[in-house]
């Protein structure tokens, strides 16, 4: 009976909270959150450049200070890390568009922004990332300028700084040392560092071994692509040619070294993530024996 009742205790108390917890609290989370720079507003980002856009067709040293201009009024200490959508709207004189040729085409415009808000000190780590991009100019009765506005799902962001590990799909995958916790940055261990490179390496490997099972059970290149998205991690790998120079790059056999070296200091720290690790690895047995039949 009174474990009964502590139970039912228990559970009102949760009610409680979950009903302290309103979503003006999360609001407020999201808009300190926002305004310090450690997340977007429920995934949306937008910001006004006072100057003018550099045309891509420019030439290197041009398009090199405009990006420095952009990345210089950023002031994100996040990265999306999935896909987004991109508005971007040019401010421009009407009578120089029309009369003069001193403005650009406007994939011209795009392509130079694109490059700008790229890598470690833009908002995203690829312009693959954008899935729908929108550009238009308007007339701006003034010195020109051009604002951005970006949209992607609001819990599909990483913080700075970011880097690469090779996983064994040969993609490599953002990983950081600090992450977002209710409206706060905090820095996670060496152990749930290397606990969430085991995960990602885990299920990366869980995907490359679902698609070559079902090729040789005689499923298509498409057919076994699909089959691998099943058990698919939610963070996205990139493609090498796709990463910025300027972030760190981990290969695989590097870092996987480097957790080898730790775990030897560190084992009894590690112990339980690795007993979890075999335990997935039996159950994920079953899983590509299940989806490639």
């Amino acid at each position: 009976m009174n474990d009964k009742r502590i139970k039912m205790d228990e559970a009102h108390a949760l009610d409680e909270m979950a009903e302290a917890f309103t979503f003006e609290d999360q609001l407020n989370i999201e808009r300190q959150g926002a305004v310090a720079g450690i997340n977007p507003m429920f995934g949306e980002w937008r910001h006004h450049f006072r100057f003018a856009p550099v045309p891509y067709g420019n030439g290197a040293s041009q398009r090199g200070e405009f990006r420095k201009a952009i990345q210089a009024q950023l002031n994100n200490q996040w990265l999306y890390a999935n896909e987004i959508q991109l508005e971007i709207t040019l401010h421009l004189d009407v009578q120089t568009v029309l009369e003069t040729d001193q403005t650009a085409d406007l994939d011209n415009y795009a392509k130079a922004i694109l490059d700008a808000l790229k890598g470690p000190k833009g908002i995203m780590i690829d312009d693959t990332q954008v899935q729908s991009l929108s550009i238009s100019w308007i007339d701006g009765y003034g010195d020109p300028s051009f604002e951005i506005a970006a949209r992607g799902s609001p819990d599909e962001f990483v913080l700075k700084p970011q880097e690469f590990y090779e996983m064994p799909d040969k993609l490599w995958y953002p990983h950081g040392r600090v992450l977002w916790t209710d409206g706060h940055a905090e820095t996670i261990s060496d152990r749930n560092h290397y606990a969430g490179l085991s995960v990602i390496e885990q299920m990366s490997s869980l995907q490359t071994r679902v698609r070559a099972e079902a090729r040789k059970a005689g499923a298509n290149r498409l057919r076994a692509f699909q089959l691998g998205r099943y058990v698919s991690t939610t963070a996205r790998g990139f493609h090498r040619s796709r990463i910025d120079g300027d972030f760190p790059l981990h290969p695989l056999r590097e870092w996987q070294a480097e957790r080898f070296k730790w775990i030897e200091k560190n084992g009894a720290e590690f112990a339980e993530i690795e007993d979890i690790m075999i335990k997935l690895r039996a159950s994920h047995d079953r899983m590509i024996a299940a989806l490639t039949k």
